[in-house]
């Protein structure tokens, strides 16, 4: 058997979210030293890492000490690294911003080897011949050709490992990004075999979608924004297992817990109130805003945000103070 050991959304950062209490860079350094020896104990070939490893887009705000640390770690483990590309470890988003990011310097460095579009992996061993392809973070509405353009070669096995949102339902995520179907996959990726999705934090879990194809879809390996997280989720690796085509045995794929700390010693539930208070605010402010300019779009736009008498007094005058910075360029 050849087997692979999938993880996603590490959201790597130098600086602890405001919702936890505890210390994020070990806590993240813990759970890689465990990801390693996870791969270790199942004998893993390589560990599929599915973007987003770093959380914050401005590279300035990485600095180097984290990113030796990140490479010490790697440097230990059993098999090398692969890595796909998400939306948080590129400025902006976009792929061509890649040579000025971190995760340029684990590709160069050989910490990590590269995994999308063009640089795809293969890997053979125990008379098994399994093919890795990735498909990168591209914006908020998905190049469907990207998918389909995905062929079976010689391989026993095809996985594709996606950044991108998916779920059984589809759709899309707050009117403004794609969410790729289940029951789509067998037209986009009619030859593949896995489909491992990265992006999405919750975990979905690890599904069969029709006879032949399985989604793998388990969340994030950290647990960081409170607002945009379960408390609760417990976060993990997946170890996918492949035998020989005429063995007719289909791939096994094991969810496996990495260690954390309970949700109520490692998060600020009383900031999560706070938060979601604030960002309450701030949609009631905005919506305000929207009704006013409305009707009165010939009045002057401090005047209506100074006129406005259902949010809090601080946040209106913090909208004038920035009103008024503007003017002063």
């Amino acid at each position: 058997m050849l087997s692979l050991l999938w993880r996603t959304d590490v959201h790597c950062r130098a600086y602890t979210p405001e919702s936890r209490k505890d210390d994020w860079v070990e806590t993240v350094a813990r759970k890689l030293t465990e990801v390693g020896e996870i791969a270790r104990k199942y004998q893993c070939v390589a560990v599929l890492d599915g973007g987003d490893f770093w959380d914050d887009k401005l590279p300035v705000r990485t600095p180097h000490r984290l990113v030796s640390r990140v490479a010490r770690i790697h440097a230990g483990y059993p098999c090398p690294t692969y890595g796909n590309v998400g939306n948080h470890d590129v400025r902006l988003g976009k792929l061509d911003n890649l040579p000025e990011n971190p995760l340029e310097t684990l590709f160069a460095g050989g910490t990590f080897k590269r995994l999308y579009d063009e640089h795809e992996a293969v890997f053979s061993a125990d008379g098994v011949k399994v093919r890795v392809v990735g498909i990168p973070y591209h914006g908020p509405r998905y190049d469907l050709e990207r998918f389909r353009k995905i062929e079976r070669h010689d391989e026993d096995w095809l996985v594709v490992c996606a950044h991108v949102l998916a779920s059984p339902q589809g759709g899309e995520m707050f009117k403004n990004e794609d969410i790729v179907k289940y029951s789509d996959l067998e037209d986009l990726l009619p030859t593949a075999d896995v489909i491992c999705f990265g992006h999405w934090h919750k975990d979905q879990g690890i599904a069969k979608i029709n006879d032949r194809q399985f989604v793998v879809n388990v969340g994030s390996l950290t647990r960081g924004a409170l607002t945009e997280d379960n408390v609760e989720r417990e976060p993990g690796v997946v170890i996918m297992g492949f035998w020989p085509r005429e063995h007719h045995v289909p791939p096994t794929l094991e969810f496996v817990k990495i260690g954390i700390e309970p949700g109520s010693e490692v998060f600020d539930l009383e900031k999560r109130v706070k938060a979601e208070a604030r960002a309450m605010t701030v949609d009631a402010f905005v919506e305000s805003v929207k009704r006013e300019l409305q009707s009165s779009s010939d009045r002057p736009f401090e005047e209506i945000v100074g006129g406005l008498v259902d949010i809090p007094d601080e946040v209106r005058e913090r909208a004038l103070e920035y009103i008024e910075k503007g003017a002063r360029g």
